[in-house]
């Protein structure tokens, strides 16, 4: 299992803190009914992604955290009257990357009106984390600082 969400800093007063553990997509469905299903997504060393689900609803916000490395279906349901619902489809992994299309489905059992959903797929493409890539970016060269940039900014996110 991944362990990237482990190595957590621990915060002292006015300190100031630089640098990033690793690149992160967040990608989230439309609102419905007040809930919103997200998911940030991590590409790890070994090929495996990790998925923050988190369920944005008028009852709280829920999160688990899951890593998968194939395509896979599953559901989270953190209460009773929520669940999302995730499709994950042509996974694949490269040197470089690693593409899938993902599909997240958020649902809310709504009193008297049953079941809502709202569903939307995406594209993704994470990058593979840079082994040259230290976690203080004035290490990196202008040339490794620009390609961090363009990938960057690959896909607008579509997240409100």
């Amino acid at each position: 299992m991944s362990t990237h969400y482990k190595s957590v800093t621990k915060v002292e007063n006015n300190a100031v803190y630089q640098g990033f553990d690793l690149r992160a997509v967040k990608r989230c469905t439309p609102e419905i009914f007040g809930l919103k299903a997200c998911a940030e997504l991590v590409a790890e060393g070994d090929g495996e992604v990790t998925i923050n689900l988190t369920a944005e609803s008028p009852l709280g916000n829920f999160t688990k955290t899951f890593s998968f490395n194939a395509d896979t279906d599953f559901e989270f349901s953190p209460i009773p009257r929520i669940t999302i619902k995730v499709s994950v489809r042509n996974f694949k992994v490269t040197d470089a990357e690693i593409s899938f299309k993902l599909s997240l489905e958020g649902c809310i059992d709504v009193p008297f009106l049953g079941e809502k959903c709202e569903e939307t797929s995406f594209n993704i493409s994470l990058p593979m984390p840079l082994a040259f890539a230290s976690n203080n970016v004035k290490d990196l060269s202008s040339g490794d600082m620009a390609l961090l940039l363009l990938a960057g900014n690959n896909h607008a996110c579509t997240c409100k």
